[in-house]
């Protein structure tokens, strides 16, 4: 048993090795200027999802579920972006403010007519500039 410790050892160290030489490397968290175009992304996609909801629908909707089913593509950008959607009752005009650990973004808009936008840069980084958020 003896002869065999030493193999044994050199084994559980190259395999060891191996293993973090052929590790994936994680992305780690996105940069800052990624975030804020994923942010001014949603705001965009929100903005033409509900457009999309008042022509099939005569209305503005305060559901993202309902934006959603009309662009797919929404769900995948939320991630670590946070909505609050608020519909009028005659469904002509709404609000979105959309979140995110950089920007925070609000749109109003009357029909198809942006009223009001509100942008401020909650974590300055290279690439983050409200500029960037105007329709």
């Amino acid at each position: 048993m003896r002869r065999f410790l030493p193999i044994v050892i050199i084994a559980f160290v190259v395999l060891i090795g191996v293993q973090t030489l052929f590790k994936k490397k994680s992305n780690g968290p996105t940069s800052a200027s990624t975030t804020a175009a994923r942010t001014i992304s949603a705001a965009d996609l929100i903005g033409a999802g509900e457009q999309a909801y008042k022509t099939a629908n005569g209305r503005f909707t305060s559901n993202l579920a309902d934006l959603v089913q009309l662009k797919p593509h929404l769900g995948v950008v939320l991630g670590g972006i946070s909505v609050a959607l608020a519909a009028s009752t005659d469904g002509h005009t709404y609000i979105a403010h959309v979140t995110s650990s950089v920007l925070d973004l609000t749109r109003a808009f009357d029909d198809a007519k942006l009223t009001s936008q509100s942008c401020t840069v909650l974590k300055s980084g290279s690439g983050v500039d409200c500029a960037k958020a105007t329709p």
